[in-house]
């Protein structure tokens, strides 16, 4: 079973898997800069009140102009006292707002819209998002990814079982349909095998939700244009998310990204079905330090990183989850936050 973290919640702005989440979104932004010696012109968001997806992307690519979009009009007042760059513009009202009457239709753009649940309405987004984006563009979706059979079925999350159990089978079943009716999308077909008991699990119910932003990714595309998926992740800092990354690009460009990417990019995965995991420890400077004459590691595994501290990193008992975590580390290493503490 996927192993987060039971803390509560941090700060927005001190999540280190969320920061992970968004630098992974500049290696495929930097990845496909490189195919092409350039990047669309303009960055699509939604900010918060600190900016910091924002403040990421005006730092790594400078020549970017922002559209921040905020529905609430105290927030944009503390996101202009937090703007980071003279490029930077404000939009209050709703991403469906701005979909509907301003979003670019004669050029290449980054986008990146969350939704705190997976609904129908999202679904239209995003292949509303698709349909108008110009190909070239690169789209990101992050969703709340915590899967609603567990309240519905008075299941607890962790004790998921692996096979439906009988007594089960009727509130298991009108909970499934009624799910795929409230996200049913126009001219999109959903197949039946991709709601079965594990979909709705700790692991199971990111991947679907996954597998149905790719479907309605794909509907939305009329030829030339198709969707190249890069990336799927699964991660939390207190509650788990999932963000689904694509290009839109042209069929004769399909092939030779995809291979781009390949080759250069070592985190892309073009599997639908695939989804990466993002579970990294909370380690000190020292721990850090103490490690790093060993990673890169030959096998990604946790095993070295966790024989070089001499120690578990939750107590007795937690060998397993120690080299899970220290696991995460060596494979996301090079992007694992710094925060830093000032003291007046």
């Amino acid at each position: 079973m996927t192993r987060f973290s039971d803390l509560p919640c941090p700060a927005y702005h001190l999540r280190p898997n969320k920061a992970i989440d968004r630098l992974l979104f500049v290696e495929f932004l930097r990845t496909y800069s490189r195919w092409r010696s350039k990047i669309p012109s303009t960055y699509i968001g939604l900010g918060g009140a600190f900016l910091e997806d924002f403040r990421l992307m005006s730092q790594e690519f400078p020549e970017l102009s922002l559209v921040c979009i905020e529905r609430d009009a105290e927030t944009k007042k503390r996101q202009i006292f937090h703007k980071c760059s003279s490029r930077m513009r404000f939009y209050l009202g709703t991403y469906s707002e701005y979909l509907a009457t301003q979003f670019p239709t004669h050029k290449p753009v980054v986008v990146w819209a969350d939704y705190t649940q997976m609904t129908r309405e999202c679904l239209s987004e995003v292949s509303g998002t698709v349909r108008k984006a110009v190909e070239g563009s690169m789209i990101r979706f992050t969703v709340k990814a915590e899967s609603p059979a567990f309240g519905t079925l008075g299941i607890k999350a962790r004790k998921f079982p692996e096979r439906m159990p009988v007594e089960k089978e009727k509130a298991f079943a009108e909970f499934r349909d009624s799910f795929r009716s409230r996200m049913a999308v126009d001219r999109v077909v959903f197949p039946n095998e991709w709601f079965e008991w594990q979909s709705f699990s700790i692991e199971g119910y990111p991947r679907l939700l996954s597998r149905m932003l790719t479907a309605v990714a794909n509907g939305a595309c009329s030829a030339p244009k198709r969707i190249l998926p890069l990336h799927a992740a699964m991660y939390s800092d207190g509650t788990i998310m999932m963000s689904w990354t694509a290009l839109v690009c042209h069929d004769a460009d399909f092939s030779p990204l995809h291979e781009h990417f390949r080759r250069t990019c070592e985190y892309y995965s073009l599997a639908e079905s695939g989804i990466a995991l993002i579970d990294v420890p909370i380690l000190t400077t020292k721990e850090r330090l103490a490690i790093a004459k060993l990673l890169p590691t030959k096998n990604v595994d946790g095993v070295r990183t966790a024989k070089s501290l001499g120690y578990l990193l939750d107590g007795e008992a937690s060998d397993t989850e120690t080299k899970h975590k220290l696991e995460q580390y060596e494979l996301y290493f090079r992007l694992y936050p710094h925060f830093g503490k000032i003291v007046p």
